[in-house]
């Protein structure tokens, strides 16, 4: 009798275990509109294991509170722009906010360290800074159950996602603005293709209207229309404005064909 006895109370206590570990700790997902993902928490990194979940977005895309709690701010040379979040029963963190060495493009505007937020609030935005500087545009988001970080990828399956709301002032941050190129240097090629065509420059200088880092020079490959480039010759030096569009990983990384030139003025 015994014996039953402590088996029937190790099954009663194995079975709340299980109802508590079941709760889920949040029932929001992160990032607005939806995030492309795998459980690749544990995976080897430069550093160690990956502590979290790597949610793959726009650079801009906003990101909200999972819980109701209170933020903390902060800036790290691998986590570069980062919040902390504290809710009741659980803690999370949001890295890699952001996309330039200022806070602006990084968290809400009016949120300051120990402000109260409520579920679902915009916090910050989707961004590479720190060691995320040559990846895609993400949020790295971890799960913390007391002094235990696990992987948020069940909770995250099962969440629901909020989308895009254009009363929301914090949805429509500057972060989510279209930017454009200031590109000085000299045309390398320049064809036209019927009505679409393309522009080859070697890079000088490169200058973002919203002042993100774009530190590449060299070959940059735009789009142009055949009438901009009816004028153009290699050989030239110019000074190029591409037009506006919201920022992506390929844009920062400068691919081809990724920025659309607007207009065209040769330096002399």
């Amino acid at each position: 009798m015994r014996i039953a006895l402590l088996i029937s109370v190790g099954l009663l206590l194995a079975t709340s275990g299980m109802a508590a570990a079941a709760t889920p700790p949040f029932g929001l997902f992160p990032v607005v509109g939806g995030a492309h993902y795998t459980d690749d928490f544990g995976n080897p990194r430069g550093g160690g294991a990956h502590d979290g979940n790597d949610l793959l977005a726009p650079c801009g895309t906003p990101t909200v509170a999972v819980v109701a709690g209170t933020v903390r701010l902060d800036y790290g040379d691998r986590s570069g722009w980062m919040v902390t979040l504290t809710g009741k029963d659980s803690w999370y963190r949001y890295i890699h906010m952001g996309v330039r060495g200022d806070a602006s493009s990084a968290f809400a505007k009016g949120l300051k360290n120990g402000s109260t937020v409520k579920e679902g609030q915009v916090i910050s935005y989707v961004g590479r800074t720190g060691d995320a500087a040559s990846a895609p545009c993400h949020l790295h988001f971890e799960l913390h159950l007391g002094d235990s970080v696990v992987t948020p990828y069940p909770w995250l399956q099962a969440a629901t996602i909020l989308q895009p709301d254009p009363t929301d002032p914090a949805m429509m941050s500057a972060t989510n603005s279209a930017v454009s190129l200031t590109i000085k240097g000299t045309v390398v090629w320049a064809v036209s293709t019927g009505t679409d065509g393309r522009l080859l420059i070697r890079a000088r200088s490169i200058k973002a209207s919203d002042g993100s880092t774009i530190s590449r020079t060299g070959i940059i490959v735009l789009k142009a229309d055949s009438t901009t480039l009816a004028t153009i010759r290699a050989g030239q030096t110019m000074t190029l404005v591409t037009a506006a569009v919201p920022l992506t990983s390929e844009r920062l990384d400068l691919k081809p064909l990724t920025w659309s030139l607007a207009t065209a003025t040769r330096t002399r």
